[in-house]
């Protein structure tokens, strides 16, 4: 991030100090330049040799600076200690030549000019490299830069330009063109970035303001009578280099974070109003001096037309582009990629209309059962994991009309458009198997998770009397679906199901907390939702069985809370020649539930629970019809879950265990009922 709390440059006491010394070399460059006006060794000395003293200081201070920089910046400055070893064997190069040459006036072009021509590309490509234009921000730059480089020519370079050409002539000729051109760069990438110019840049773009000067006013001496050592360009070339040793200091002491960059204030008219200013600046200078445009006017005005128009083309994709990002952005969950709740209820609104003009349309809820046990034992971290690798899940299983959207937290919804109840059903019914079927498995954890999922499935009805389709309260519908779905045991679907009515009780009126009780020893002892199943069981037993709803009501309930009452007294059988105490277990457990769910209805079908129709059960060794109907149907419910325990893999041994019971544990009428609803295949198993 960035740090808000930096010392400012006035603030770095080497920074500080290194300035000062700077200002003080200065001067006694300076100083010197002046006392050899008249003294040619001297003026030779400190125009030649002590002129190499800040370009060895710069290569060094470029090396700590590649040293001590990552990433572009990093490359950068690589390159640039490139450029600082081509620029101090240039100058040694011309100082061997200033003191080897008769008169001490070296040829033109040598070695020397190779090594400051090398500098000046390497320069260019690290600074394009450095600040990582893209696009939009290339081409403004160039319109900027070719303005100024525009302004350059007319004013700098063009007086230059010599009658015949030589060598000589061109190589001096191409100084101040390099300087212009990155000069003009710096410039553009200052007033055109979408970012915040680093110091270092600015500093170099001032260093080159002052080169360009240099270079130009070398041209003109060049040709009006040569260069010699005690020329006073040598302080401004030493007033530039001093800069880029300031630049490279600064680098290295103040790397910045490239990803964390400020952005600068957006002035995306600039590039035009500059374009736009130049060319109208050099055509009214030709107007005003000559009369008629000049073709250079000509020239400068078609390309920088071609580049607005560029710009334009660029910018505008840009802005769609950006929009696009945004537009995704504020839809999908940044955590599973999954659409977010917004965009759901949005495309529900849509699809609503459609469904108001009778095409179907269903919604499912997903919520994960126990997720908040897998965050609590594996760290959120994991937890995230296992939501991304659901919604892949998920979203695998969809049609691609289908919507998958994340609902909050550990919940999902699916909109399902032009889709009827079944359909909806059958889905969720595949997802939920897809889900239990197969662990998540997430790197960091030993073993696979298990994961299981509750649904809720609602469908658009038809309004009576109108042909419209009823969308307005289908969330709602599938909300209630899920906590009915939770209700009894999890891991299951609920909601416009082929058998809906014969697959699920109804809701039971049972303490919410007494129903987590159960559900929580039956995830403990690690038989699945085996309280929600074995009341399921028992509430379609006794509607084959013809009893009355209040008896089937009962007989569900009293199913779905037996498991709590064996935690901490004796359910089991009494041992011989056990006190009475003992022998009363499941009736004190019968009355300790019946209290807790203020069902005292409930007791005698908790505490016959563990009779046998040939009255060889406990506590009061009941026999037959003396058992209530209702404890009968839990007795035989709760044996046929215990022998799929025993043999998960084989429905035949279960049913070979419960025949075997036939008359001496379980009342025969009751297996006769039970056995038919397995044989009609509408009793799932535990899950």
């Amino acid at each position: 991030m960035v740090n808000r709390n930096r010392v400012p440059l006035t603030g770095d006491r080497v920074l500080v100090a290194f300035a000062l010394g700077c200002l003080g070399w200065l001067a006694l460059y300076a100083g010197l330049t002046y006392l050899g006006q008249d003294r040619p060794g001297l003026a030779r000395f400190t125009g030649e040799l002590l002129y190499l003293v800040p370009v060895a200081v710069m290569l060094g201070l470029s090396v700590y600076a590649a040293r001590r920089t990552t990433g572009r910046t990093g490359t950068a400055w690589r390159l640039l200690v490139a450029a600082n070893v081509a620029w101090l064997f240039g100058d040694s190069v011309w100082a061997y030549y200033v003191y080897t040459t008769p008169g001490g006036d070296p040829p033109v072009p040598t070695l020397a000019d190779a090594g400051y021509l090398l500098r000046f590309v390497l320069t260019m490509v690290a600074i394009t490299i450095a600040l990582g234009l893209k696009l939009r921000g290339l081409l403004d730059a160039l319109l900027v830069a070719a303005a100024g480089a525009a302004i350059g020519w007319q004013v700098v370079i063009s007086p230059l330009v010599p009658a015949s050409w030589d060598p000589a002539a061109f190589v001096t000729f191409l100084y101040p063109v390099f300087s212009v051109i990155i000069f003009s760069v710096l410039v553009a990438l200052m007033l055109t970035g979408t970012r915040r110019v680093p110091t270092p840049m600015v500093l170099f773009a001032v260093a080159y303001g002052v080169a360009v000067v240099m270079d130009a006013v070398y041209a003109y001496t060049s040709v009006l009578r040569g260069y010699t050592s005690t020329t006073w360009l040598n302080v401004g070339w030493q007033v530039e280099l001093l800069l880029l040793c300031l630049a490279a200091l600064v680098a290295a002491r103040r790397p910045e974070d490239e990803r964390h960059r400020l952005p600068a204030n957006e002035v995306s008219f600039l590039p035009a109003l500059v374009a736009v200013l130049v060319v109208g600046g050099l055509a009214g200078a030709d107007l005003i001096l000559s009369g008629q445009l000049s073709r250079v006017t000509l020239t400068v005005a078609l390309l920088l037309l071609i580049s607005l128009l560029v710009r334009q083309i660029v910018a505008a994709r840009e802005r769609t582009r950006f929009t696009e990002q945004l537009r995704t952005a504020a839809i999908t969950d940044a955590l599973t990629g999954v659409y977010n709740r917004r965009f759901f209820e949005e495309m529900l609104a849509a699809d609503a209309d459609a469904a108001r003009h009778s095409a179907p349309l269903s919604v499912v809820l997903v919520d994960l059962d126990h997720f908040k046990s897998v965050n609590d034992t594996h760290g959120h971290p994991v937890g995230d994991a296992v939501l991304t690798e659901v919604a892949d899940r998920l979203r695998r299983s969809l049609r691609a009309s289908d919507l998958l959207c994340r609902y909050g937290g550990e919940e999902f919804v699916c909109l399902l458009p032009r889709t009827e109840g079944r359909a909806a059903w059958e889905l969720a019914e595949r997802l939920r198997l897809d889900l239990r079927s197969t662990p998540v498995a997430v790197p960091g954890v030993e073993q696979p998770l298990a994961l299981t999922a509750s649904f809720g499935v609602a469908c658009a009805t038809l309004t009576a009397g109108s042909g419209r389709l009823r969308v307005d309260e289908l969330v709602d519908t599938a909300d209630r679906q899920l906590y009915r779905a939770k209700a009894l045991g999890r891991d299951r679907v609920l909601g416009c199901g082929p058998r809906e009515q014969a697959d699920t009780a109804p809701a039971l009126d049972l303490p919410p907390a007494l129903v987590w009780l159960a559900d929580e020893l039956d995830r403990i002892r690690g038989v699945g939702p085996r309280s929600a199943t074995v009341s399921g069981w028992a509430w379609r037993t006794a509607a084959a069985l013809g009893l009355d709803e209040a008896t089937r009501l009962r007989t569900a309930a009293a199913a779905r809370v037996h498991g709590i009452g064996c935690l901490g007294l004796a359910c089991g059988p009494p041992l011989p020649g056990a006190a009475d105490p003992v022998r009363a277990g499941p009736v004190q457990a019968a009355h300790l539930l019946a209290d807790l769910a203020d069902r005292p209805d409930l007791v005698p079908l908790l505490a016959a629970a563990h009779e046998r129709h040939d009255g060889g059960g406990h506590p009061h060794g009941l026999a037959g019809s003396a058992i209530p109907i209702g404890a009968r149907v839990i007795t035989l419910c709760e044996g046929w879950a215990d022998a799929r325990h025993a043999a998960p893999g084989s429905p035949a041994r279960a049913r070979v265990a419960l025949l075997d019971g036939r008359g001496t544990r379980y009342d025969p009428a009751v297996l006769d009922a039970f056995l038919g609803l397995v044989d009609e295949g509408v009793l799932a198993d535990p899950r």
